[in-house]
């Protein structure tokens, strides 16, 4: 396996460890509110110094990708048997790596390295919260 291939592995099992955590998190306490996992397009056009243009494209996506959370915040409180959350985490990190490659399909390659960075830091914060509330 290439070192490119085992990279990309590693990140994605990351991000699907990282999701799962967000949902638990969410699901562990319904007042969390979801858009604290996600930046606001406001943080976006000030740090990624966004046009107008990308902030149009980036607007719906947003949209999209709070709906989705909360979707799945909803369906994995509702799963009763472990496959059934499974299933919902599996289906929930697809969305989210749908989500990101739309992120940046939009961004430049300056500005999808700061994305990544304002992820990382996010999913910090994330991981932060959870092992608090163990």
């Amino acid at each position: 396996m290439s070192y490119a291939r085992r990279s990309r592995s590693g990140i994605s099992l990351t991000a699907g460890l990282l999701l799962c955590a967000i949902l638990a998190s969410l699901s562990a306490s319904a007042q969390q509110p979801v858009l604290d996992t996600l930046p606001t397009l406001d943080t976006l056009r000030s740090r990624l110094e966004l046009t107008p243009e990308q902030e149009a494209q980036l607007k719906p996506i947003f949209q999209n990708r709070v709906s989705e959370l909360q979707q799945s915040q909803v369906l994995l409180q509702r799963a009763s048997t472990p496959q059934q959350k499974s299933d919902v985490l599996r289906d929930a990190k697809k969305a989210g790596d749908a989500f990101n490659s739309q992120v940046e399909s939009v961004l430049t390659p300056t500005q999808k390295n700061e994305w990544r960075e304002i992820r990382s830091a996010l999913r910090e914060k994330v991981k932060e919260r959870a092992e608090e509330k163990r």
